[in-house]
């Protein structure tokens, strides 16, 4: 006898073996209960979750010697020939090749006939959306009223090329993709019927290369057995035959990039290429892998896996700040975009990794995470939270811990750059300046498209390309404040005589550098400099594309275009024009002091 693939050989055959689905087998199984079955149900949902199973077995469980039953018995001469498809009453069409008006009209002309041996006649249409406008029409009256003794069941994977008049008039039900969970549980069955051994790593594999479709995971079971020739099928096995990367491969992969370790990173990509993997497949992997990265690190993980427990993974893990992950995730998607319009697809992913390794691309994206450990730290100093770990306390004595000094502007600078805590070994000292006259901020102005426009429609080319000329010379002559990383690690995008415009990664940057005291410390550089500045606007790089786009398209009709009204989300914080400003250390002094007694504070001169 002809081998029987596996998914066929174990395609369930009543509804307590369908895997998945609860939902809809009890309203299925309430509506024969009840007899309160539809004349016409619609089973849309992803390829291989049981839709052409589970109408097949409605029609055995309707036509059953000891039926309509909730559950078939699958012993009668019926059910039997149902499941071999020989019995006349339950008729299965596959409109992707009989989708013409005639086929529907030639089914139209055996409805009326009544079942040969059967209570009911049951036709199942699969991927019904692919009949053709006039088929649907054809289909359209019958399939509103039918004669007693029919059932229609279509099913389909698109759903939404139905026409409306077709939806409503079925009883809908939307299979869900199965859990991997379900899977395993179903494949551990078949290993077990079959006496095929699989190691857990290699079953889960072929469980999460299904993506949630049972026909699949049955199909790459059946190729693994074919293709293994140990005794076990190992994880390689799995690997090899769909062609996905090992989670091994790719830490060490993602590990090297971290290390900016180029050539390495490189040749170890070149290997994996070699072992027939395709480049999309890499780069879909590594995302997936990446994800699962991010739910972890935010204790948000969906389902258990085997990787989880590797050490390899939790150093990873570790290792990788959220802000470089989300980083990778964005060059990876534009690989994957980009290579669909090339043959040169192998190229991308290199340019991609080559990215990833990039020291200054990854400093910049875990600016976001520093930034916050800065602000948790001035929090805690402002609240008095500081413990132990922080600063140096003497065990002896049961009193809350003390600061010996405020931290120095350098000392944070310094802490952001180097992500660690500041050195309890010796105690650190703030310089003290002159206080002004504390300035409470008017006024929180949103940038509006009509700024922006002014700017754009008075742009000068020699201006902007003077300010380009000396930005990388701000950057490195102010390394050490923070702020003029953010505003030097954007891009200036227009500039008109005493004005520019900074296109930034995210709203957060553009607000905390639109903040007053930071605004005016950028002008102030860039007066210092002979560059007659007088003002400039961060906006998010989301809201610039929309922007500039409309820009384009009305500049070729009127050269100083009125832009579309669009929400800049940005807000500059405005302040009596005349009233002085507070310096920002001597500031946070301030606030600090509030909650030492006088001693405890250390404040030095420079």
């Amino acid at each position: 006898m002809a081998y029987v693939a596996l998914y066929r050989a174990y395609r369930p055959q009543k509804f307590s073996e369908v895997v998945g689905q609860e939902h809809i087998i009890k309203t299925l199984q309430n509506a024969i209960a009840m007899n309160k079955v539809a004349h016409a149900y619609l089973f849309c949902g992803p390829r291989g979750t049981g839709k052409t199973t589970l109408a097949k077995i409605m029609a055995k469980a309707m036509n059953c010697v000891h039926g309509p039953a909730i559950e078939p018995c699958c012993e009668c001469e019926i059910c039997k020939g149902i499941t071999k498809g020989t019995i006349s009453d339950v008729i299965e069409i596959d409109a992707a090749s009989n989708n013409g008006a005639d086929d529907i009209r030639a089914l139209r002309d055996t409805v009326k006939y009544l079942p040969a041996v059967g209570k009911y006649k049951v036709y199942i249409i699969d991927e019904v959306h692919m009949l053709s406008n006039a088929a649907f029409n054809a289909l359209l009256k019958t399939l509103e009223e039918p004669p007693k003794h029919v059932i229609f069941i279509l099913a389909t994977t698109e759903p939404y090329k139905l026409p409306n008049t077709i939806l409503s008039r079925c009883q809908r039900f939307d299979f869900q993709s199965i859990s991997v969970e379900g899977i395993l549980k179903r494949l551990r069955i078949v290993a077990d019927e079959e006496g095929i051994k699989i190691s857990d790593e290699a079953m889960q594999q072929i469980a999460q290369s299904a993506e949630g479709g049972m026909r699949d995971a049955l199909s790459l079971f059946d190729q693994c057995i074919s293709y293994s020739v140990n005794e076990e099928i190992s994880l390689d096995d799995v690997l090899a035959v769909s062609g996905n990367v090992s989670y091994l491969r790719i830490i060490e992969l993602l590990d090297k990039c971290a290390s900016e370790d180029e050539t390495d990173a490189v040749l170890l990509l070149n290997s994996i290429i070699k072992e027939g993997k395709e480049v999309p497949r890499i780069i879909n992997d590594i995302i997936l892998f990446l994800r699962d990265v991010l739910l972890y690190k935010n204790n948000a993980v969906l389902e258990e896996k085997l990787m989880f427990k590797s050490k390899e993974f939790k150093d990873l893990a570790a290792k990788l700040q959220k802000g470089v992950i989300y980083s990778w995730l964005d060059i990876l998607n534009d690989a994957l975009n980009n290579m669909r319009f090339s043959t040169q697809k192998r190229a991308f992913l290199e340019l991609a990794i080559l990215k990833m390794n990039d020291v200054k691309l990854n400093n910049d994206a875990s600016l976001v995470d520093r930034i916050e450990s800065l602000e948790n730290t001035v929090r805690m100093l402002t609240s008095g939270g500081f413990n132990n770990n922080h600063i140096s306390t003497k065990p002896e004595v049961k009193e809350p811990p003390r600061m010996e000094a405020l931290p120095t502007r350098e000392a944070i600078i310094n802490h952001i750059n180097n992500d660690n805590y500041y050195d309890d070994s010796e105690p650190i000292v703030a310089a003290e300046r002159p206080v002004a006259k504390p300035v409470t901020p008017v006024a929180n102005e949103e940038i509006t498209i009509k700024d922006i426009e002014e700017i754009l429609n008075n742009a000068s080319k020699p201006v902007k390309q003077n300010l380009i000329n000396v930005w990388q010379q701000i950057a490195d002559k102010y390394s050490n404040e923070f702020v003029v990383q953010i505003l030097t690690k954007g891009k200036i995008v227009a500039a008109s005589d005493n004005s520019f415009i900074v296109e930034l990664l995210d709203v957060s940057f553009c607000n905390r550098v639109m903040d007053y005291r930071n605004h005016e410390r950028i002008i102030s550089i860039f007066n210092d400099l002979d560059i007659p500045i007088t003002d400039f606007i961060c906006v998010p790089r989301s809201v610039w594309n929309k922007i500039i786009s409309d820009y384009k398209v009305k500049y070729q009709t009127n050269p100083k275009p009125v832009l579309d009204e669009i929400r800049i989300g940005v807000k500059r914080t405005v302040v009596p024009a005349d009233s002085g400003t507070e310096d920002e250390d001597t500031s946070l002094i301030k606030r600090v002091s509030e909650y030492f007694d006088e001693g405890q504070l250390k404040i030095t001169e420079d």
